[in-house]
């Protein structure tokens, strides 16, 4: 069975060959790491459009009006960030192969200077349309499988057909190149149960990952704790990731650094309107790309206890302290909610 380790190798391999300068940038995060210096990879919902209404979605608690980003400010938040040292890139949404501009959406992103990766739920990722995204640079799609029942999926996904396409979309991507990380989303409900390691199975068959995302009450699940997982469901995540390393989770170790929660110091998120949130499931704005640095952004980040001290849970999904002291604080607002409303004096470092 190939290891963890052997499979990180792999991927540093392919990064090296296909995109050296960015490969030069990876091999630091961990001294990095060691000296307290935040290498988060930015995640852009450059646009909220969607051709799907999933139930988990918050999409619609963002929008609002006012300035939105643009291919041109792309290219000022990758510059800056490629100044900083940062070296990955997520573009999320909304569904971002609808959007008549992604070709230069990913080009303003620079390539050559970052790791990217697309969110996709996979419905117009044709072989073709693979093909094309290799070409501009893009290194990885994230597919949204949210359960191995095809009916379920369908079901959560308010669309039928939604499963059929989305197993396409990674048998594309595969073919054309691109490496593949199945995205499902695990609850209270759902952890446990064969469906998951049957996912695992099927991952480690067709050389792909999977990318366990945690319930959070987000969406039409906010307020819904019940749908969180427990102490047995993240152990049982554990000992399945330990058979099946294809499958993994954010606050699991990786390449030799164990990071915990990864809020700021390992991930950020960006808004169509330029907030930046601590992560996607955080909706706590700590600062505005339009109107201040990234720098400054990240240094303020890293200034709250929560984010900058480490944290073994994820603070979202996990943290029962943190979820009801302070994501119940955005709850039915309109998002994101700015730090000034939700920190304390005491949240912030000395």
């Amino acid at each position: 069975m190939t290891t963890e380790k052997e499979i990180e190798k792999q991927k540093r391999e392919k990064l090296k060959k296909e995109k050296p300068l960015v490969f030069e940038k990876v091999i630091k995060i961990e001294e990095r790491f060691k000296q307290g210096i935040p290498t988060p990879i930015i995640d852009i919902a450059y646009s909220y459009a969607c051709n799907l209404k999933c139930q988990h979605c918050t999409a619609s608690r963002f929008k609002k009006e006012g300035r939105k980003l643009t291919p041109q400010d792309l290219l000022n938040i990758s510059s800056q960030a490629h100044a900083l040292g940062l070296c990955q890139f997520c573009i999320s949404g909304g569904e971002p192969l609808i959007l008549k501009d992604i070709d230069e959406v990913i080009i303003a992103l620079q390539p050559n200077k970052f790791h990217l990766t697309m969110s996709t739920n996979g419905h117009f990722m044709t072989l073709e349309k693979a093909r094309h995204l290799k070409e501009l640079g893009l290194d990885k799609i994230k597919i949204s499988l949210d359960d191995f029942d095809e009916k379920k999926h369908d079901s959560n996904r308010n669309s039928e057909g939604a499963y059929r396409k989305a197993i396409d979309a990674m048998m594309n991507a595969k073919e054309a190149g691109l490496s593949v990380v199945i995205q499902t989303v695990v609850t209270r409900q759902n952890c446990q149960t064969d469906r998951l390691i049957q996912m695992a199975e099927f991952a480690k068959e067709y050389d792909f990952t999977i990318d366990v995302l945690i319930a959070r009450c987000t969406g039409e699940w906010e307020g819904k704790h019940e749908m969180l997982i427990n102490e047995d469901d993240a152990d049982f995540l554990r000992r399945a990731h330990n058979k099946y390393p294809v499958l993994h989770r954010d606050t699991f170790p990786s390449y030799g650094m164990d990071k915990g929660c990864g809020c700021v110091n390992a991930c950020l998120h960006i808004t169509q309107y330029g907030d930046v949130l601590p992560c996607v499931y955080v909706h706590i704005g700590i600062g505005n790309i339009f109107e201040e640095s990234l720098k400054n952004i990240i240094e303020r980040g890293m200034n709250i206890k929560h984010f900058k001290n480490y944290n073994p849970k994820c603070l979202s999904g996990e943290d029962r302290n943190f979820i009801e002291n302070y994501m119940t604080k955005f709850y039915g607002k309109p998002l994101p909610v700015p730090y000034t409303e939700v920190f304390a004096k005491d949240d912030f470092c000395d």
